[in-house]
């Protein structure tokens, strides 16, 4: 997906996130004229041909309205979604990921430890990795049959009660790091109102495009564990709750700003 049309879905998503879960029209007098006039259609369309974007007649007005789907949903926030997985049962098994690669073959061990930690898993200790549960994207590795897979051993174990379970969360995640780039997130949260005092679209879209960066970057570093594994300083769900406020906040002023300039 281009930057350009994954920014829209996100600005869209965040729109989409006001308590009352309005749809475009909502949200815009004329949301198809507010497309065309910013060149927009044509990105709507391809997001609505690839189910992101879903629109529906409305027998009332005569209209056609839109909204994200689920997919669309997901997709704005990079394929992740933080609520599902603070949710998710725990089945109380840790998968254990070990392998046993010479260290003249450095390229495939960073190949190795590169693909586990992008999939959320954490490092125990040189070699042994640890997750919750098992990776799609590991298993999608597995499953290719890829060589280097070869060394890659799957082990369970059973927890040893929640003071074990954090120990081991908290060597194998930096939550350090992890919260860092949240008090980042809400340093951006924080200067909603100024921009709302600026009253300006410019400013309005500057500040989404920050967010979005500063959410995305929080999610890449954070496994998003069960909450029954989240250590007490981990920041996570507390600044997404307060994030949920803050987007909720810029999207009614999102809409009062576009019904006050009569965007079309």
């Amino acid at each position: 997906m281009k930057a350009k049309t994954e920014l829209l879905l996100y600005r869209l998503f965040w729109l989409a996130e006001k308590p009352f879960k309005p749809t475009f029209q909502n949200l815009e007098q004329s949301f198809e004229g507010w497309a065309y006039s910013n060149g927009l259609l044509g990105q709507i369309h391809r997001l609505e041909a690839q189910g992101f974007v879903e629109a529906m007649h409305d027998s009332a007005s005569g209209k056609r309205l839109h909204r994200l789907t689920e997919a669309g949903r997901i997709a704005a926030h990079g394929g992740r979604d933080p609520e599902q997985a603070w949710t998710a049962h725990w089945d109380g098994k840790w998968r254990l990921f070990l392998f046993d690669i010479p260290e003249i073959e450095s390229s495939k061990r960073r190949q190795l430890t590169r693909a586990l930690a992008k999939a959320g898993c954490g490092c125990l200790q040189g070699s042994v990795w640890i997750s919750p549960s098992t990776p799609p994207a590991i298993e999608k590795l597995v499953a290719s049959n890829d060589p280097d897979c070869k060394h890659l051993l799957l082990l369970t174990a059973d927890s040893k009660g929640q003071k074990v379970d954090i120990r081991m969360v908290e060597d194998a995640w930096n939550f350090d790091d992890i919260n860092e780039q949240y008090e980042k997130l809400e340093v951006i949260l924080d200067q909603l109102p100024a921009v709302i005092q600026q009253a300006t679209l410019d400013s309005l879209a500057d500040w989404t495009a920050a967010e979005k960066a500063a959410s995305r970057a929080a999610l890449q570093v954070d496994p998003l564990l069960p909450s029954v594994l989240h250590p007490k300083i981990y920041l996570g769900r507390k600044m997404w709750k307060k994030r949920a406020k803050i987007l909720a906040d810029a999207a009614r002023y999102a809409s009062t700003l576009a019904a006050s300039r009569n965007v079309k």
